[in-house]
């Protein structure tokens, strides 16, 4: 597994994205966090990007040590506390003693 430190940065070409950032940061009262909304966007981008596979198989990485729960957190968002609470509900039922069921 890869542990990268938070400070790396992602670097890409941003062209018209740099100079409207810039321009907004200019004319708004107070500024604009421009770092804030590129994070907030990647992770908009990373999650809208996604398949139910691709949320399966990012879990299971997590699950199998191959993935921080950080960066799981980042791909999945609020689907990763429900899909614990999923897993939990199953292991529980799993273990439920049925034998009152029977007839």
């Amino acid at each position: 597994m890869s542990q990268e430190s938070l400070d790396d940065t992602i670097k890409f070409r941003a062209g018209p994205l740099k100079e409207a950032a810039t321009e907004l940061d200019s004319v708004h009262l107070g500024g604009i966090n421009i770092s804030e909304l590129a994070r907030e966007g990647l992770t908009q981008m990373l999650q809208r990007s996604m398949t139910d596979d691709d949320k399966i198989a990012i879990y299971e990485r997590y699950s199998a040590g191959d993935l921080s729960e950080d960066a799981a957190r980042v791909l999945l968002g609020d689907e990763f506390d429900f899909l614990e609470e999923d897993i939990d509900a199953f292991r529980e039922a799993a273990t439920d003693d049925t034998s009152d069921y029977l007839v």
